[in-house]
């Protein structure tokens, strides 16, 4: 059973990388998108996608957390630090994506998580705030956790 659980748990990261790629790639597109209509499609692309991701990673989370109390590693301090950089991880992205792309749906006059859609902002406005955004250092900082996440359940160090 726990080979199957950490089967399970590898199979759920890759869905989940592959679904949150689609915000992935729309973080590096907006900075670049003029056209406000293509720049609507691809934010959209990425709130399709969210849904997919969020249960992949309810699912990697789950049977982690399985196959870690199974395999007895939570006596393990690695454990834990991965668990504890998935949550800065998780709540790291949520605040540094609302900071941008939350403005720039409103600025568009897109609904967005229950908010009725507002009339449009200026043109101006909008590509003020579609600069605003730095998708390398978003980027940059999620692969680099992620990595060391990886290292930390690979090598299992402490």
């Amino acid at each position: 059973m726990y080979q199957w659980l950490v089967f399970l748990h590898i199979l759920a990261a890759l869905a989940f990388f592959m679904a949150h790629g689609a915000s992935a790639a729309m973080a590096f597109r907006v900075r670049r998108e003029r056209e406000l209509d293509r720049l609507r499609a691809v934010l959209d692309l990425s709130t399709a996608a969210q849904p997919i991701a969020f249960f992949a990673l309810v699912v990697l989370l789950l049977a982690g957390i399985g196959a870690g109390i199974m395999g007895n590693w939570f006596r393990m301090g690695w454990i834990w630090a991965a668990l504890g950089l998935v949550v800065l991880l998780g709540f790291w992205m949520t605040f540094y994506a609302s900071r941008y792309y939350v403005p720039l749906r409103k600025a568009l006059g897109m609904p967005y998580r229950g908010d009725p859609a507002q009339p449009p902002a200026s043109e101006a406005e909008i590509h003020r705030i579609r600069e605003a955004s730095n998708p390398l250092v978003f980027a940059a900082i999620s692969f680099a956790v992620v990595a060391i996440i990886l290292w930390l359940m690979m090598f299992k160090p402490f």
